[in-house]
């Protein structure tokens, strides 16, 4: 690299021009490689829309930074930065990240004593906890609170460390400070590497300014390879615990539970690489974690950041104040000193990116038995005698074995972690008993891998042939990785690939939740920090604009607990304000106008029955499409055929099939209804384990005899909140003999009812066809999900719905791919807004009339010579 295009170097010489030339050629791969990455981030929308504006102002910014001087870059470096918070979070909410960043900052140089600052910093932490925790109004979004929280969470006590020892670059204080906090990637990453402040300052340009770029690439190409496998894993691999039957499912959600943690790596590993780009020559912020030989080893490599913090504030301090009791007494007070905070921490990270603070159980026993290995690993290196090295080996088999060991141990403490509780995660634990041939081979198939890989020493220094090495230059490792991931991104690519690996190469764009963590938004740790509260994975625009406002239904005194088999339905004469919108229910509990019980003479009348998205959750009075499609049949059949078409609607948020139908025995018939339509959706599944769990909870009677055999059938009992929460029947039978009441825990009814939830749902289907039989009313089914992008190829029970000889009106994907987000209420929330009911009432109407003409011209068939049709009698 030349000294000329040398910003480490503090002049200008000249150089021969082939030599500048060379430099200029470098930076210019490095522009085209920026350029590649973008088109990766677009073509598989990673981290959505926020981020690939960032990464378009940062490659700007990078071209820009190039022809600077090196004392301009880092002011410019600010000034980028705190633009792009104008960019991404309008200058309002910048204003506010800006100016409260620069209190807290002026607050660590006030001119008292130190321990007086670390009080004021204290006392005003305390004031914006209050207002995290929503005790009083901020004046900001909820969108900046995480990364406020992100930007001086931790960094801050590495700052105040830092500026209260002697500084001999005080001169350009307040540059590095604003870079510190304000950095550019953490504009869109919540969750950040906790990185040092004065190792960012040593590493500024401490190397030719070509090898810190092409390092930089190297890491944002490695960064998008470990998201797009995290998304793999998360659409393609990862089951839930209450799925967990087999060996083979208990191997895949461990393995699975365990990768997610690529969501972390990648996401660091393009925060540095941006950092790069800039001359922040920082150092690798995971390596090879997977590859672990000990836990002392996994701690230090899966997330080298937090254990240098720990190590800086934690370990150290703690181990000089009592290293008079001995050396091992004092590295186990420390080491478990750093466990501890740790704990602690990840409560408190929680809180500020997500505004709670859990201390659960499962959080509890993960930290604890992490630190106790950790502990002994430590006590073990401190204790073995240290043998000179007496050469590199390539491969050793009882490295293998201890890799295998390693990973083996933390996949199973992970899959703890992972879980809502611990008796959920000790029932998932009992069926490893349940051995299948398919999880013995997944077991042999990982140690294999782990045992070859883990064996090897990849630190060691290996003679390669020249091609070899020139292959593995930063450039070409970058362009490799980028030009693979745009060629196996293309939809020709996929469509003529067999059907395994097309759904492996669709589940790299897949974008937002899976189908289980879109119904109860629960994942992992890490994962849940991402769900809600985080600008990078839907824009500011997900919470930032009202999200932090937004109300439950239940919040709102609208939904009736009932001690029946429906558990709950609506509050009649109800009208209230829902985020924006004119909620109202009518006499009779419907959300839709007031109609009377008795059908009126010559009127046409359709019984509606669903769940939320058809009682019409995120719009107004009048704008469900259930009230736009009787409107639009008013105008075409009144008053030629009718002298009024009426559509009732029953729907009631949260309704699975099995309560539709309970619903349609309760009070539909009472309206005398000429045909019911019930609405299939694709989580009935899911809704159907929620409600039998709750109708087993409740302890209502049941008058459904299949439904009551079947939950019979799966052991659902005891799930009430009275009693011990104990897993498996026997663990209960014991506990009972011993004296104690005992119950079945949440997660072992959850897998119960998973078991029968499909048998339920096709008993429901079947019950609502003879039960409308039998009151002589014709029955359809609507199949219509709310704005959802996991939508099958084929509307499932489709079978069932033809042996029964039930209409289909098929609107499941009636949603265009391209325009879900703008049909959604809000980014978080995937209920329809009123242009998505205006485009389901245009399908819906379409579908509609040629079944209404079908059942008009079969009621007129069997009506006798002179008679009247039903609908036309007013009965």
């Amino acid at each position: 690299m030349s000294d000329a295009l040398n910003p480490s170097l503090g002049r200008s010489t000249a150089l021969p021009v082939e030599s500048a030339w060379s430099g200029a050629g470098r930076h210019a791969i490095v522009l085209v490689q920026l350029l590649l990455a973008i088109a990766v981030i677009q073509l598989y929308s990673i981290e959505g829309p926020a981020f690939r504006k960032l990464f378009i102002l940062a490659t700007a910014g990078f071209a820009v930074n190039l022809v600077l001087p090196k004392a301009a870059r880092l002011p410019f470096f600010v000034a980028l930065s705190l633009g792009g918070a104008v960019l991404i979070f309008g200058a309002v909410d910048a204003a506010w990240l800006i100016g409260t960043g620069l209190v807290l900052i002026g607050l660590c140089h006030l001119p008292v004593g130190f321990y007086i600052r670390v009080a004021i910093l204290v006392a005003v932490g305390v004031g914006l906890a209050v207002a995290r925790a929503g005790l009083v109004a901020s004046p900001w979004s909820a969108a900046v609170w995480p990364i406020l929280g992100a930007m001086f969470m931790f960094r801050l006590a590495l700052y105040l460390l830092a500026v209260s020892r002697p500084d001999p670059k005080a001169d350009r204080k307040v540059w590095w400070a604003l870079a510190y906090f304000f950095m550019l990637p953490n504009l869109v990453f919540p969750l950040f590497p906790v990185v040092d402040y004065q190792t960012f300052r040593r590493t500024y340009y401490d190397k030719p300014a070509a090898h810190i770029y092409e390092q930089g690439l190297v890491w944002i190409a490695r960064g998008l390879v470990h998201l797009l496998l995290y998304r793999f894993v998360y659409y393609a691999v990862l089951n839930d615990p209450i799925d967990v039957v087999h060996l083979s499912d208990l191997v895949q959600f461990m393995l699975g539970t365990f990768l997610l943690y690529l969501r972390v790596s990648g996401s660091f590993h393009l925060i540095v690489g941006l950092l790069h780009l800039f001359g922040f020559r920082l150092p690798e912020t995971h390596k090879l974690y997977y590859l672990a030989h000990s836990f002392t080893e996994l701690w230090r490599r899966i997330n080298i950041y937090w254990t240098e913090f720990m190590m800086k504030t934690v370990f150290y301090p703690t181990y000089f104040r009592v290293k008079k009791l001995g050396p091992e007494r004092a590295l186990v007070l420390s080491t478990t000193a750093v466990f501890f905070t740790t704990w602690i921490l990840h409560s408190y990270q929680w809180f500020w990116l997500r505004g709670g603070f859990p201390l659960t159980w499962p959080d509890t026993l993960f930290w604890g038995i992490l630190g106790l290995l950790v502990v002994l690993g430590a006590l073990r290196e401190s204790r073995a005698t240290k043998k000179p090295k007496t050469g590199v080996k390539g491969w050793d088999w009882r490295l293998g074995l201890h890799a295998v060991r390693t990973f083996s141990f933390f996949c199973f403490l992970w899959s703890l972690w992972s879980t809502q509780s611990v008796t959920e995660w000790l029932w998932m634990m009992g069926s490893a008993f349940r051995v299948d041939l398919k999880g013995v081979l997944m077991v042999i198939a990982a140690f294999g891998i782990l045992f070859a890989l883990g064996g090897r020493d990849w630190a060691a220094v290996r003679t390669r042939p020249a091609w070899i090495d020139a292959l593995l230059q930063p450039a070409v490792r970058t362009a490799a990785m980028l030009l693979a991931l745009l060629a196996v991104g293309q939809p020709a690519l996929q469509a003529t690939t067999p059907p395994l690996v097309a759904s492996a190469l669709g589940a790299l764009h897949t974008t937002g939740l899976n189908t289980r963590d879109a119904a109860l938004q629960h994942r992992g740790y890490y994962e849940q920090l991402e769900v809600r509260g985080q600008v990078n994975a839907q824009a500011v625009d997900v919470v930032g604009r009202g999200g932090e406002h937004w109300q439950d239904l239940s919040q709102l005194g609208v939904l009736r607990e009932r001690r029946d088999i429906l558990l709950r339905d609506l509050y009649p004469s109800k009208s209230v304000l829902w985020n924006g919108h004119h909620f109202s229910t009518n006499r009779w509990g419907m959300r839709d106008q007031d109609y009377e019980q008795a059908k009126p003479a010559r009127s046409l009348r359709i019984a509606l029955l669903g769940p939320s998205h058809v009682m019409g959750n995120g719009v107004g009075d009048g704008e469900t499409f259930e009230a736009l499609v009787e409107a639009k049949l008013n105008e075409a059949l009144v008053p030629a055929q009718y002298a009024k078409v009426e559509i009732l609607n029953f729907g009631v948020d949260g309704y699975a099939l099995s309560q539709q139908v309970a619903m349609l025995e309760d009070r539909v018939f009472a309206f005398h209804p000429d045909l019911v339509i019930a609405t299939h959706y694709q989580r009935n599944r899911f809704m159907t384990e929620r409600y039998l769990v709750k109708v087993v909870d409740s302890g209502v009677a049941i008058p459904d005899q299949n439904m009551a055999a079947l939950i019979a059938r799966a052991g659902l009992v005891n799930v009430g909140r009275r009693g011990l929460p104990v897993p498996f029947g026997a663990g209960r039978a014991v506990v009972r003999w011993a004296g104690f009441d005992a119950r079945m825990p949440s997660g072992e009814a959850e897998a119960r009812a998973r078991w029968v939830a499909e048998d339920v749902l096709v008993s429901s289907m079947r019950r609502f066809k003879a039960v409308a039989t039998a009151h002589h009313v014709p029955a359809a089914i609507l199949a219509l999900n709310a704005v959802i992008d996991d939508v099958p190829l084929e509307i499932p029970n489709l079978a069932v719905m033809r042996e029964q000889h039930l209409p289909v009106l098929d609107l499941f994907d009636v949603f265009p791919k391209a325009d879900r987000p703008a049909l959604r209420v809000a980014p978080w929330d995937d209920h329809p807004n009123a242009t998505g009911h205006r485009l389901i009432a245009d399908r819906l109407y379409a579908a509609i009339v040629p079944l209404l003409n079908q059942l008009a011209a079969e009621r007129a068939a069997a009506a006798p010579a002179g008679g009247a049709s039903p609908s036309t009698t007013g009965q």
